[in-house]
């Protein structure tokens, strides 16, 4: 895959046309630019941009502005057609207002179709030019694109700033020619422990309200709901269903009634009784009468006084009359209280049997239930049977939380393994990378020295770090971002991962000594050549006189300049052909 031309809908913008081998797009500095003015409009940037933008990147911010609205940009690419046995002239615009819309034309991967979403676009990227397995989620076509096409010079490992360090390892890994299924186990591992983290964060703040870590307390509380449900089930299955229950509590309830009304009329006859008993004893009996009336008569005869016959006839007349009245008065008492003790033995008999009917009665309602007491023990039983669910799931959720750690320890053991026997199984592949890395190191320093180290982490990421002695500034950074993109491309193009494309903005040299520069270029014109990769870069012109100079003659970029010049002398010397935003 090469580019061939960069253009736009817009007459004002300047097209560029693209060889093999070193392509480099000059920006000129005129004599009329004031020491203040910047060259950041001129495009150089933009060309980065407007490659990454058409190839399915996001629109970039400054992209945004109004000036740009109806811009639409074009790329001509030479690239490999459907099955990969021979190359395609394509042509790919990719319009500002309609950003999620890319028009293909003339590649056989498309089957016909023109008008694609950007992501089936970035599906056939994936799958013809970076030959990533369907079923491999890391790297994407746009983590490759973020190393081959550079916006971001921070880091040399990194394609963007928040780039995860295992997100990192698998696409150089990649590159390198290592599994990227290996490679993304680090990741399932990484998700793992920040899971881990954020519920025990959220717990522990309380977010998660149902959520405890105390896990014995859980299993205290789980035992309790357990017994209790059990003591339940067992209750009910001595239960039977009584559906006349009510009919029955009711004549229980009648029966008790008339027990008491009986123990009632009871009581009052006992105490009718007991009053019968005392007015009988009141009674004087006639022998009692006889004692008295003698009693009278000794009397008058010690005052020396005779009784006289008609007094005696007249108190035994009234003797007689009171012993009549009393035996009338003692028989009616009797004949009282004979009924009174003859009801108290029929009230007995009555109580008895109405006791004996209400035990039958009781008997049946302690041995059974009634339905809506029974169902409503089985509503009971169901809350209790769900709070037992939700303890052990809360329980389970403890336990996971608990064992999170443990389990990500022993992941992180099989994903260490895993990619160690993967380095070993790729190693002429990886030795192959690193001393071409320590070749390159050794070319464009004389005095240091040139490593890169590549290893797995103890967290399972593949590590791989640009190592170049001596103190580590700005410009050695950068040198090792250079030496880093170049070495993963050729190990890329010969595993067929890649295209055949490097692109650096003038950014990544702006720190680099002009001689180290120059022993870049040149590297990356020898390489490109020997691998058969485009190798773009960007440069200001008085920067690359600079780097000329100092070379001593062993740099000649005249080769390599494209025709088309930017230049910061008007506003239409730009890449766009005016200034905006």
């Amino acid at each position: 895959m090469f580019i061939i031309k960069l253009t736009s809908s817009d007459a004002r913008f300047k097209t560029l046309r693209f060889h093999e081998g070193l392509n480099i797009l000059v920006a000129d500095r005129t004599e009329a630019s004031e020491q203040g003015d910047s060259r950041n409009s001129i495009g150089k940037t933009s060309v980065v941009k407007i490659l990454r933008y058409t190839l399915g990147g996001d629109l970039p911010l400054d992209f945004k502005a109004p000036q740009l609205s109806n811009h639409k940009f074009t790329v001509t690419f030479l690239m490999p057609n459907e099955s990969g046995t021979a190359s395609e002239t394509v042509t790919v615009t990719r319009s500002v207002a309609r950003s999620t819309r890319v028009d293909v034309s003339g590649w056989s991967a498309t089957e016909g179709a023109r008008d694609l979403h950007v992501d089936t676009w970035r599906a056939l990227l994936t799958r013809h030019i970076f030959h990533i397995p369907p079923d491999v989620s890391r790297p994407t076509a746009g983590q490759l694109w973020g190393q081959l096409i550079r916006t971001y010079f921070g880091n040399p490992i990194k394609g963007h700033q928040a780039e995860a360090d295992w997100e990192s390892g698998v696409r150089i890994g990649y590159m390198l020619g290592l599994s990227p299924e290996i490679l993304g186990k680090a990741g399932d591992v990484d998700r793992l422990t920040k899971q881990g983290k954020a519920i025990r964060k959220a717990v522990k703040d309380g977010a998660i309200a149902h959520l405890s870590l105390d896990e014995p307390a859980l299993r205290a509380q789980l035992a309790t709901a357990r017994r209790h449900r059990d003591r339940m089930q067992e209750s009910m299955r001595s239960f039977k269903v009584d559906e006349q229950y009510a009919s029955h509590q009711q004549e229980a309830d009648g029966l008790t009634a008339s027990i008491q009304r009986l123990n009632d009329e009871a009581l009052a006859l006992q105490r009718r009784s007991r009053e019968l008993d005392e007015a009988l004893r009141d009674e004087v009996v006639a022998s009692e009468s006889n004692e008295l009336s003698a009693r009278l008569t000794r009397v008058y005869a010690e005052i020396g006084l005779v009784l006289p016959d008609i007094v005696s006839r007249r108190y035994d007349e009234v003797a007689a009359f009171h012993e009549s009245v009393v035996s009338n008065r003692r028989a009616f008492l009797e004949q009282e209280l004979h009924a009174i003790e003859s009801r108290l033995s029929g009230i007995n008999t009555e109580r008895q049997a109405l006791d004996r009917l209400r035990s039958q009665v009781m008997q049946i309602l302690e041995e059974t239930v009634a339905l809506d007491t029974f169902m409503s023990m089985q509503r009971d039983l169901a809350k209790q049977e769900a709070n037992i669910a939700d303890l052990e799931r809360r329980l389970e959720d403890a336990i996971s939380i608990s064992t999170i750690n443990d389990t990500v320890k022993l992941r992180t053991a099989e994903v260490i393994a895993s990619v160690r026997t993967e380095m070993i199984e790729r190693d002429q592949k990886i030795e192959e990378s690193i001393s071409l890395f320590s070749d390159l190191g050794a070319e464009i320093y004389t005095d240091r020295e040139a490593s890169l180290l590549v290893s797995v982490t103890p967290k399972g990421i593949l590590g791989v770090a640009p190592n170049i002695s001596g103190d580590a500034s700005v410009g050695v950074r950068s040198v090792e971002t250079f030496m880093l993109d170049v070495v993963c491309e050729i190990a890329a193009i010969k595993a067929k991962r890649a295209p055949r494309i490097l692109v650096h903005d003038s950014h990544l040299f702006d720190a680099i000594d002009g001689r180290q520069v120059a022993s870049c270029l040149n590297i990356g014109a020898r390489l490109a050549e020997e691998n058969g990769f485009q190798y773009i870069v960007t440069l200001n012109s008085d920067f690359l006189d600079t780097v000329e100079a100092q070379s001593d003659g062993a740099f000649d970029s005249e080769p390599y300049v494209l025709d088309t010049r930017l230049t910061d002398e008007n506003d239409e010397g730009g890449l766009f052909g005016f200034r905006f935003g």
